[in-house]
């Protein structure tokens, strides 16, 4: 599963959307990056929501990845 998502400078989700044509978009003013990401294979499972609670992104990457969420 891939997702759109807008993410803070600590990795965590605050917008995701299924890849569509519609986007999230980044308030780079307040910190935050958009990127395009893919679900691991034992979260897809998940709904949208769980997925972004059990989940961020690891903003130390040079290509942005999903890591569970401490």
């Amino acid at each position: 599963m891939k997702l759109h998502v807008v993410y803070n400078k600590e990795g965590d989700i605050v917008a995701a959307v299924a890849p569509i044509r519609v986007r999230p978009n980044a308030d780079e003013q307040a910190g935050h990056r958009a990127a395009v990401v893919y679900v691991p294979a034992e979260y897809q499972h998940y709904d949208l929501a769980g997925v972004c609670q059990k989940l961020r992104v690891d903003p130390k990457s040079k290509s942005p990845d999903l890591k569970r969420t401490e």
